[in-house]
């Protein structure tokens, strides 16, 4: 059936909003006549104007309606009753939910008709994943493995279009003297690059390019733009806009697009730069990671560091913090110069827990290209076989590229893996079967969704199809 009126609905923050952008690129691809609408945090609704068209956007007073509840309950739930009796005059034949909340499944079962993404079942208390949402649910319980960008989760929910245009980075800087975003905060303190380390990228960066900055971030994230300026020499401060908290989002944007570069965290700045194609820097550590997260598009660059830890959760404590320590001001200085300068930078004295990555393109999607830190290990490579396998749950050729020959313990190791994955023997170390996690995680939800569905052979068979496939993928990388 083709679909007349689809709404999508993306409850979450700035950045995840943006990444959703090249699902409605796919959606307006596949069908082109269909009538496409979106429901959105009322705040963020004026984003909507900056990415692909859409013919309406509605906007749900997020801050308002949980501030009401609080007050009175019943209150609020009229309130949302009669939003969705608004919604559902317009008589929608496709719902797409992208957000794994009640507030999102209670509006998709309120609103009924065929659903993509997050489905109710059990009349709207359960929820209901196609297989595709099921596979990257469980990748979720080994993140180390998981190498699915939450922009192709998204779009990937969608039919196949047969042109579907991809975000590529500015070819160059603009002329002149060079403009470089810095966003210092971030929503989390284990997302969030020291402001003494900003303050000493910006006088390094300085110095090599004669660079000046704009400080860019929220109202509440503006104490820290005012540090960084106070960590500065005085000549240093001249060089230095701080707009933090004096832009909104249609302001941001275009502050974005005079820059030559932006070096952010993981933030929802960093997500609408690289959506309007600008050149990004990403900082990713502690619980970022660039696979899932990263710069959306072509040729932007990212810092990972990597130890063995990585990726942590936000609420795990952290006794003794060191990722953000392994960015130096230096090393992030280098690479951004280069970039600058319209190179593709190398580093070949990276530490030995953290990689240099461009962003790139496959068949997936999002993929990332290693321009330097160590060589796959174990983990990359167990990762490259579930994205293959990601690859052929979509009926798509294998994902990603093929990988340098690992040396023989890591083949030794991937062996092992693929019989386990089978149920064959030998066993793998504790260490090494924590990488079959995903496959016994998305057993678990299929035994689930198979119940919920009534259609528990058709998951049984799914999940033995996946550890065979993974278990395949597995043995011809270990040769």
């Amino acid at each position: 059936m083709t679909p007349r009126r689809i709404l999508v609905l993306q409850l979450a923050r700035l950045g995840d909003l943006v990444q959703t952008w090249p699902l409605l690129r796919r959606l307006k691809a596949a069908w082109p006549e269909a009538r496409l609408e979106f429901l959105c945090e009322a705040a963020l609704a004026p984003l909507c104007d900056l990415g692909p068209p859409l013919e309406e956007r509605h906007g749900l007073e997020l801050a308002h309606l949980a501030a009401l509840a609080r007050r009175d309950a019943a209150a609020a739930v009229r309130r949302l009753a009669g939003r969705l009796k608004e919604l559902r005059r317009f008589g929608y034949d496709l719902l797409v939910n992208l957000n794994l909340s009640r507030l999102t499944l209670l509006l998709t079962h309120g609103l009924g008709g065929p659903a993509l993404g997050y489905r109710p079942l059990a009349g709207g208390r359960e929820f209901g994943r196609p297989p595709w949402l099921a596979y990257v649910f469980a990748l979720a319980h080994a993140r180390r493995l998981n190498r699915l960008h939450v922009s192709d989760v998204f779009r990937h929910l969608a039919p196949a279009a047969r042109k579907e245009p991809f975000p590529a980075a500015h070819p160059g800087p603009p002329a002149g003297e060079p403009w470089v975003g810095l966003v210092p905060g971030t929503r989390h303190p284990k997302r969030t690059w020291p402001v003494a380390a900003f303050a000493r990228l910006l006088v390094t960066l300085a110095d090599k390019t004669g660079a000046r900055f704009l400080l860019l971030g929220t109202a509440a994230e503006r104490p820290l733009g005012e540090a960084l300026v106070q960590e500065l020499p005085g000549l240093y401060r001249e060089r230095v806009r701080n707009l933090m908290g004096t832009t909104g989002l249609t302001e941001l944007a275009d502050e974005l697009q005079g820059l030559a570069l932006l070096i952010s965290g993981d933030t929802g700045s960093l997500h609408l730069a690289a959506a309007l194609g600008v050149p990004c820097l990403g900082l990713f550590f502690g619980p970022a990671q660039a696979w899932e997260t990263g710069p959306y598009g072509a040729g932007h660059l990212v810092l990972q560091a990597e130890p063995p830890c990585h990726p942590c959760r936000e609420a795990d404590p952290c006794p003794h913090p060191y990722c953000a320590r392994l960015l130096s001001p230096e090393l992030v200085a280098r690479v951004a110069a280069a970039r600058l300068a319209g190179g593709r930078p190398r580093e070949n004295s990276l530490p030995p827990e953290v990689r240099l990555y461009e962003t790139g393109r496959d068949v997936l999607g999002a993929n990332l290209v290693q321009l330097g830190g160590r060589p796959p290990e174990l983990a990359d490579l167990a990762a490259l076989a579930y994205r293959r396998t990601a690859s052929g749950l979509l009926g798509l050729e294998n994902g990603g590229p093929d990988p340098p020959d690992p040396p023989p313990s890591v083949k030794a190791a991937l062996a092992r893996l693929a019989q386990a994955a089978k149920g064959g023997n030998p066993a793998p170390s504790p260490a090494e079967a924590h990488f079959l996690a995903p496959l016994q995680a998305f057993r678990a939800e299929a035994l689930r969704q198979g119940a919920l569905q009534g259609l528990p052979d058709l998951w049984e068979e799914l999940a033995a199809s996946l550890e065979k496939d993974v278990a395949g993928h597995l043995e011809v990388l270990a040769g």
